[in-house]
């Protein structure tokens, strides 16, 4: 704090810092005086009259709200300072218009920080609140040199990505759902780049790593010197993105643009994704039985990161890209798998619901996004949504309460561990698909998606009832055939009423996205 300006005795010194007698200024002032002012007051040598005469420890802000002791009044008022008679900067349109655009200002700048520490919708009090680490190419070594000391005793980690949308669907002949889904979900990440990832790490008893982590103090980490600033529980990994360069869906980067991110920042200060996959490699995070990922209809999820390790493309075969997925992830929890599955049987780890789960699954109903299911369980969000640190604890805490109140606090790994919503069912045929939706529609049970532009899902539907798994993109399109194909013998008309079974979007390849970079 500096010390306290202390103001002279007013008998030594009339005023701070002026002399007793200035009599060859006010001389010089009456030279300077304009003709016809020789009834105005001389003009006063007190360098403090303007900027708030009488109290010298205030602080001098020209730019505060007028009305303000501090402010525009004192600074350009009529009465001293900056000219007179209220006109130029005295004006009142000028005082206004500084006003004005300080207020803009400061409302922008606690904006920009609110979207950069995240807005809390979960209370002040939220003991998360403030420790989600945004992760740019500066601080990676650091952070993930951070992440190797915590996963091994905090080894479940709950996972979500930010991605520029859906722009591509295969055409062809698919004998399988899966094989579609697969084949979609292939060419769209081969296509784009992955924005954002977060990570969350939690310990068997669903704790999150404290604020100070004892063991941070051997790691000599520039960040967190002596325990000063407080661990993460959730990393958000940013990467390098350029929308002048890089593919995306318009629809999807200006969602994610609203949602606050910085894609401009994004561009200067992202991560590279070699480097990246590089150090994930050797993380400790990936290729452990023991480490346990947990997610929310996940397939794209999965897929950008076995990408980001593996440096090419992925697999044209999905029974490869499982193969793949299972090296890299040995052990995964899809939420969104293991809440259909409860309400398709009634079951959980093949026993019945109890009438907690019962009621839980009731209220949901057909809703079956992340948010909802949280919203449900009562599960308060920490952050700005659609964010991939804010996502990634959401889903992380939304799965200990899946797992408390819906499956009776343990979870059979021999039926879900490993199940990825969107690729399972590996092996089912394109017909027994579509009997398997039909019946579905007709006992009201819900049907797999495939995620909508940045991984929102959408929910076709076809007099009322939900549609066939579609694809994302700007319309709606159904389980994939070639065009014109007759039908194939003992296999009836694949129509069924259901219309064209070709993705839509304008057809080919490309289905309905701009921005492909430059032109």
């Amino acid at each position: 704090m500096p010390p306290t300006v202390r103001n002279f005795n007013h008998q030594v010194l009339p005023g701070p810092f002026s002399h007793p007698q200035q009599p060859h200024l006010q001389h010089l002032a009456s030279h300077h005086q304009p003709s016809g002012s020789s009834n105005l007051p001389p003009p006063s040598f007190n360098p403090h009259h303007a900027l708030n005469q009488g109290n010298h420890n205030s602080n001098i802000n020209l730019f505060s709200q007028s009305g303000n002791s501090n402010g525009l009044a004192a600074g350009f008022g009529t009465t001293g300072g900056f000219g007179g008679g209220g006109t130029g900067l005295a004006s009142q349109g000028a005082m206004s218009a500084f006003a004005h655009g300080a207020a803009l200002q400061q409302q922008q700048q606690q904006a920009r920080e609110q979207v950069r520490r995240g807005s809390t919708t979960g209370g002040s009090k939220n003991p998360l609140k403030g420790r989600i680490r945004d992760v740019w190419r500066g601080n990676l070594a650091q952070e993930m040199q951070l992440l190797r000391s915590l996963v091994e005793k905090y080894p479940y980690i709950s996972m979500d990505t930010e991605f520029p949308g859906i722009v591509a669907r295969p055409m062809g002949a698919f004998t399988t759902k899966a094989d579609y889904h697969y084949q979609t979900l292939r060419c769209n990440v081969d296509l784009l780049k992955v924005i954002q990832l977060g990570i969350t790490l939690f310990n068997e008893n669903s704790d999150c790593p404290p604020p100070q982590f004892p063991e941070m103090s051997g790691l000599n980490l520039p960040a967190y010197p002596n325990n000063l600033l407080p661990c993460p529980c959730t990393w958000q990994f940013n990467f390098q993105f350029s929308t002048q360069d890089d593919m995306y869906n318009s629809d999807s980067i200006e969602f994610l643009a609203t949602a606050g991110l910085d894609l401009d920042l994004h561009e200067k200060q992202g991560i590279d994704p070699s480097e990246f996959g590089a150090m994930l490699i050797s993380s400790g995070l990936v290729m452990y039985d023991d480490v346990k990922w947990i997610s929310f209809h996940s397939g794209y999820d999965f897929g950008y990161l076995v990408k980001l390790m593996l440096c090419k493309p992925l697999p044209e075969d999905e029974t490869a890209y499982r193969r793949l997925l299972g090296i890299f992830f040995p052990a995964i929890y899809d939420i969104k798998f293991m809440i259909k599955h409860a309400q398709r049987y009634g079951t959980a780890n093949d026993a019945p619901l109890t009438h907690t789960a019962n009621t839980i699954l009731q209220n949901l109903g057909q809703k079956s996004g992340l948010q909802d299911l949280a919203d449900e369980l009562g599960v308060k969000r920490v952050g700005t949504a659609h964010q991939a640190g804010s996502d990634s604890l959401l889903t992380g805490r939304t799965f200990w309460e899946v797992k408390k109140l819906i499956f009776d606090g343990s979870i059979d790994d021999e039926k879900y561990l490993g199940q990825v919503w969107g690729l399972n069912g590996v092996g089912t045929t394109l017909q027994s698909s579509m009997t398997a939706f039909q019946q579905a529609n007709l006992s009201g049970s819900a049907v797999e998606e495939t995620p909508n532009l940045n991984g929102a899902t959408i929910y076709p539907t076809q007099n009322g009832n939900q549609g066939p798994p579609s694809t994302p993109g700007s319309s709606q399109p159904g389980l994939a055939s070639t065009p014109n194909q007759p039908n194939q013998p003992n296999q009836p008309n694949q129509s069924n009423g259901m219309g064209s079974m070709t993705p839509g979007g304008g057809g080919g390849v490309f289905g309905g996205f701009r921005g492909f970079g430059r032109g």
